[in-house]
């Protein structure tokens, strides 16, 4: 019986960790929105093979300079990669670079 129990305590903690878990996915494409409130309350929208993805920016904090810079990449029409994660319907950043590599935000 204290076997069936401890097993039973053993696969109800593997299986709520593996829920924690966050997979992320990279998207590649061009901004076609980038909208900020203050440096951490922002959105983004990428254009990635024909589809339009919205993205959050709570958990980033993120300067004045880089949004510019993200504006920029809209205005001319740069692909930038965004790195982000599925949370509650909504896509969190994890981070953002070039296609390059450069690092905008992590």
């Amino acid at each position: 019986m204290k076997i069936k129990i401890i097993c039973l305590f053993i696969i109800l903690v593997a299986y709520s960790c593996a829920i924690d878990v966050q997979e992320s996915k990279v998207f590649s494409g061009y901004l076609i929105e980038v909208k900020f409130e203050n440096s951490s309350n922002g959105i983004l929208k990428l254009k990635s093979k024909d589809e339009i993805y919205k993205f959050n920016t709570k958990n980033l904090q993120i300067d004045f300079l880089t949004i510019n810079h993200l504006k920029q990449h809209m205005l001319i029409g740069d692909p930038i990669n965004i790195s982000a994660y599925k949370s509650d319907n909504n896509w969190e950043i994890i981070k953002i670079y070039d296609l390059d590599g450069t690092v905008h935000v992590e």
